[in-house]
């Protein structure tokens, strides 16, 4: 028997990739635990970007990571009970978030990269070696910067009231 979002094709197309996404996440942690690593998968973009600088705001790593600013809070929030971030006052504008790796933050990077390296290798083979997933979405990214999913909607409604 067809799984029923499945047989809606593109139509449950947001679904099919939320069911993907929680595949992947679910996955992701089990590894990260797997190497008795805390991090879950939720948590990694975060740690990645604060790993490649010395520190950051919560609102220029929201803005770089198009997330929104309470988003990057509770992340942060998560890797600070892990001791992996410090959050602390920007010493040129108090109203501002600075964060940063803790010294164990920085200790566990080491075992980190390993595994985002076979994890690196995972993705290309599967995603865009076998089915180019990653120059697909790069293509939808592009349509939708062009006119937005929301337009495109309100565009076709215009094109149906016209035809009447």
């Amino acid at each position: 028997m067809e799984n029923v979002i499945t047989g809606l094709g593109s139509f449950a197309i947001g679904t099919r990739l939320r069911r993907l996404h929680e595949s992947l996440w679910s996955d992701m942690t089990l590894i990260y635990k797997e190497h008795g690593l805390p991090l879950e998968a939720k948590d990694f973009i975060l740690y990645y970007v604060l790993s490649t600088r010395s520190s950051m705001s919560i609102s220029d790593v929201a803005r770089e990571l198009n997330l929104t600013h309470p988003a990057i809070i509770h992340i942060a929030k998560s890797l600070e009970k892990m001791g992996y971030v410090d959050s602390e006052k920007s010493p040129t504008d108090s109203r501002k978030r600075m964060l940063k790796l803790t010294a164990k933050g920085q200790e566990h990077l080491v075992h980190y990269k390993v595994l985002w390296d076979d994890i690196s290798g995972l993705n290309r083979e599967l995603f865009e070696e076998q089915v180019q997933l990653l120059q697909q979405i790069e293509k939808l990214e592009a349509l939708l910067k062009e006119k937005n999913y929301y337009q495109r909607y309100h565009s076709i409604q215009l094109a149906k009231a016209t035809e009447k």
